[in-house]
């Protein structure tokens, strides 16, 4: 008998499918694994850029609330000139902290390793094992 009957070649083209398809899946899932990493490195890059300008707003705060400090000690009585410093020492400050609460809140929400990606793949994963696994009856 030789290799060529229809059911071996019905086998061998269900199989050439089954691979095929399996290797299209896979290069589906490479590239949701890839989006969802460029996605969550963009949000790690706006974290970080909400804490660089809360920290930079911060310093600023400090810079101006130390002046303030030197002129109310070196004119106690001119309330006028340390005063607005303090006044725009206490508005940045608070600017800073608003910043930097908000960056942590976004920081709170990126994830490095890609839960969705690795759910399909597991998924798959598991499909796959069901079919291989399928008794005939």
């Amino acid at each position: 008998m030789s290799d060529t009957t229809p059911q071996h070649i019905g086998f061998v083209a269900l199989l050439g499918g089954i691979l095929g398809d399996f290797n299209t899946l896979m290069r589906q899932e490479m590239q949701l694994l890839r989006d969802e990493f460029r996605l969550e490195l963009s949000k790690t890059g706006r974290a970080a850029s909400g804490f660089g300008i809360g920290v930079l707003l911060a310093a600023i705060a400090a810079l101006f609330l130390l002046l303030m400090l030197v002129h109310g000690l070196t004119v106690w009585v001119g309330l006028s000139l340390w005063a607005s410093y303090g006044i725009v020492g206490g508005l940045l400050a608070g600017l800073s902290l608003a910043c930097i609460l908000g960056a942590q809140s976004l920081a709170k929400r990126v994830h490095l390793t890609p839960r969705r990606s690795l759910f399909a793949i597991k998924e798959n994963v598991q499909w796959i094992k069901e079919r291989v696994t399928y008794k005939r009856i």
